[in-house]
C-alpha cells in the first residue's frame, strides 16, 4: 500500500510525465506481446511444413511460400496464411482470402501460442477435406 508521500508524488505529475510512463508502459506491453505471438507464429510455421510436407509425399501439388512475411500454404486454388503484425502483436491466420482471423496479442494475454497452433491446423484440415472433395486422390 502506498504512503502519503507516495500518493502525493503520483497526484502531482504533470500531463507529460504521465503520458511519457503510459507510452512506456506500452511499449512494454508490446515488447512481452511479441515474444508470445512469435512463438505462436513458429508453431504455426512448423504445422504449415508438416502440412506441406505430407501433402507432397501424397502426391499433391502443395505450396509453402514465404512473402513480405506472409506464409501461405497453397493447394490448388485453396490456401492458409498466417502473417504477424509487430506494429501491434496481431497475428492474423486467414483461410481462402476470407477476412481473417485475428489474434491480437497485446489486449488478449490469456490467448496461448498453442491456441494458434490449434487454429492454423484446424483450417489446414477444412483446407485438406476441400481440396480432397474437389478433387480426390
Amino acid at each position: 500500500m502506498e504512503n502519503w508521500r507516495d500518493e502525493l508524488s503520483e497526484a502531482v505529475k504533470s500531463k507529460t510525465e504521465r503520458e511519457a510512463e503510459d507510452e512506456a508502459r506500452k511499449k512494454k506491453r508490446l515488447a512481452e506481446a511479441l515474444e508470445v505471438a512469435d512463438e505462436g507464429l513458429a508453431l504455426a510455421l512448423q504445422g504449415l511444413q508438416f502440412s506441406d510436407e505430407l501433402l507432397q509425399t501424397k502426391g499433391q501439388q502443395a505450396s509453402l511460400q514465404e512473402q513480405d512475411g506472409r506464409h501461405v500454404l497453397a493447394l490448388s486454388d485453396l490456401s492458409v496464411a498466417v502473417e504477424l503484425s509487430r506494429d501491434d502483436a496481431i497475428l492474423k491466420v486467414s483461410f481462402n482470402d476470407a477476412r481473417p482471423r485475428e489474434f491480437d496479442f497485446c489486449n488478449d494475454r490469456h490467448i496461448a501460442p498453442r491456441d494458434v497452433e490449434e487454429y492454423v491446423g484446424r483450417r489446414i484440415i477444412e483446407l485438406a477435406r476441400a481440396a480432397q472433395k474437389a478433387k480426390p486422390w
